[in-house]
């Protein structure tokens, strides 16, 4: 979402690039999604994401190479039916806060991690925006705007609304505690997962 379309913490007055309900543009990603859903076609998109720092995930070679050619088997099983299948990542830190984009995911994942910890990788970073500015939290932000709006954005998807520890209202969601639970354990089950369903 631009900068000046941002709803303004009227305490602070900085930007909410948090906020679930205006962080988005939600009407342009579902339509996105449910077209991308129906025809295959990656239509035109474009993310600042990529100009920013991300650290890298340790995977194996081994596990890499495991799952392509798992992937490569169901694509060629599709084929031999005359089917053609797409797979898409979608990523996104509010991802299942609007139910259309939630119906267009065949698999749902989530990594949850202690808030301590969320707290200082965000605040280690620094954003782009898409005007082409940096963005870096201004103080107080992590406890008035971003620990907010990550429970507003999730409560409704676990019991009790207990977005710390309780379990996932839709047993399909995949839910990691991400301290507990290793890069490569998570790649497993959700590749099974996704394999499952393409079958």
């Amino acid at each position: 979402m631009p900068a000046d379309q941002l709803p303004k913490d009227p305490e602070f007055g900085f930007e909410n690039w948090d906020d679930p309900e205006g962080a988005v543009d939600w009407d342009r990603m579902a339509n996105y999604l449910t077209a991308l859903k129906n025809t295959g076609v990656l239509g035109e998109h474009s993310s600042v994401d990529s100009m920013n720092q991300n650290a890298a995930v340790p995977v194996d070679d081994e596990v890499i190479s495991k799952w392509t050619q798992a992937s490569q088997k169901v694509l060629k099983d599709r084929q031999s039916r005359g089917e053609q299948i797409v797979w898409v990542l979608v990523d996104g830190f509010l991802l299942y806060w609007d139910e259309r984009i939630v119906s267009t995911l065949d698999v749902k994942a989530l990594i949850r991690i202690p808030e301590e910890l969320a707290k200082a990788r965000r605040e280690a970073r620094v954003y782009h925006t898409p005007e082409g500015d940096t963005w870096r939290d201004p103080p107080q932000y992590w406890e008035k705007i971003v620990w907010p709006a990550y429970l507003k954005a999730h409560k409704h998807i676990f019991e009790n609304d207990d977005v710390v520890r309780g379990p996932a209202k839709d047993k399909d969601l995949i839910v990691f505690e991400g301290t507990d639970v290793g890069m490569e354990a998570m790649v497993d089950a959700v590749m099974n997962k996704v394999l499952e369903v393409s079958s």
